[in-house]
């Protein structure tokens, strides 16, 4: 008898169509035990909108091969920069300076932030830039200096346009960044070098922003809300209770929740932001403990997923692989840094939890690298195919 065939189309990547549709059916949940609404204008719908968007997304992105994807980087790249250029110089009637920081621009009903997608966008010329050089172990300490500052040059402009917007979206992009060029088979003694002028930089700044707050926002031009940010993680005692608020009451509903939740459209504790920054809270007091391990073994398995992706592929496609390295580094960051802030572990930056927080630019920006990713597992799938005809 012949060897029957395999009939399963490359385009068909059941485990990654569970994980989004778990993050999926996770977060329209959420988001409405965060604001119960049947409206259309409610967050429930709106979520479901931007998702059903998404994921049409997702589909359009499987008719480009990973070759066109990477052309069109540069063109992706450089309209980040542009957004986040004529953001800086709107008037306020279209980019309104919401929460201490001019992040969004605002048409109507409808708000839009550049950074999120910018994100994206670095990371797919990063990823262009590092794939273009020599492979690990064959370059030279020159060539590797100049890598590095072809990465330096795509990464200075949009991350200073963000950092005057945002400090906590500046921080994840220097983040994702280090990881990539970490994994770029840079000379370590280079490697150190940055790293610990980068380490030292953050140190200094901290400091100067908790013993001299003062001078921080006059001459760093560091914003007040983020000051008292960094204070309240410092020493919560020592802040007003404006400060301490939101964690306090994230902190009082996941504790609520105990083992099993009190369960839908029964929230006890109120906590502002509830749909957005602090929707793991909600999610610990309407699911409790088994709810939030449930979202963290999912944030697990995806990453799982990605690390083995970027192994795979890498031998095939070097611009997919170091995609997925930069994407990883975000999924990491972002849910670290969110579900951190939720159990008062770390500051209050307003960062939302990838594909779960209510957002139309951070679900369309997620599902935009996710298509990415979708993509390059697809693409695999037909490599090896073609390996074993």
């Amino acid at each position: 008898m012949g060897q029957k065939k395999n009939t399963t189309s490359p385009y068909y990547q059941g485990d990654l169509i569970f994980i989004l549709a778990m993050f999926f059916l996770i977060s329209v949940i959420a988001v409405y035990a965060a604001e119960p609404s049947f409206s259309l204008k409610g967050y429930p719908a709106k979520q479901l909108f931007f998702y059903l968007l998404g994921i049409s997304v997702i589909v359009g992105f499987l008719y480009f091969d990973l070759e066109q994807l990477e052309k069109f980087s540069i063109y992706i790249y450089l309209f980040g920069i542009l957004s986040l250029i004529v953001l800086k110089f709107s008037p306020t009637s279209i980019a309104p300076i919401i929460k201490g920081a001019k992040s969004w621009f605002q048409f109507g009903s409808v708000t839009l932030q550049p950074s999120e997608f910018m994100k994206i966008g670095l990371i797919m010329m990063l990823a262009s830039v590092i794939s273009k050089a020599s492979p690990k172990g064959s370059r030279s300490m020159q060539e590797d200096v100049h890598l590095l500052l072809k990465i330096a040059g795509v990464s200075a402009v949009p991350v200073g346009l963000i950092l005057m917007q945002d400090a906590g979206t500046a921080g994840i992009c220097m983040f994702f960044v280090a990881v990539m060029v970490f994994l770029s088979g840079v000379n370590w003694k280079l490697i150190s070098i940055v790293a610990g002028s980068g380490i030292t930089l953050v140190l200094l700044v901290l400091f100067l922003v908790i013993n001299f707050p003062e001078f921080s926002k006059d001459t760093l031009h560091i914003q007040q809300y983020q000051i008292n940010r960094v204070m309240t993680w410092v020493d919560s005692s020592q802040q007003d209770a404006n400060d301490t608020y939101q964690t306090e009451k994230a902190v009082t509903a996941i504790g609520s929740g105990e083992i099993f939740g009190t369960g839908m459209n029964n929230l006890k504790v109120y906590v502002p932001e509830g749909q957005t920054d602090f929707i793991f809270a909600v999610i610990g007091e309407s699911f409790g403990f088994i709810g939030c391990t449930f979202v963290v073994i999912l944030f697990f398995l995806f990453i799982y997923r990605l690390v083995v992706l970027i192994d795979k592929i890498h031998p095939y496609n070097k611009f997919a692989s170091f995609f997925c390295v930069g994407y990883t580094a975000l999924i990491v960051i972002h849910t670290f840094q969110n579900i951190g802030m939720n159990v008062g572990l770390m500051p209050v930056t307003g960062v939302p939890l990838l594909f779960i927080s209510y957002g139309g630019s951070s679900v369309l920006s997620a599902l935009i690298g996710y298509a990415i990713v979708y993509n390059a597992s697809c693409q695999l799938t037909k490599y090896k195919g073609y390996m074993f005809k």
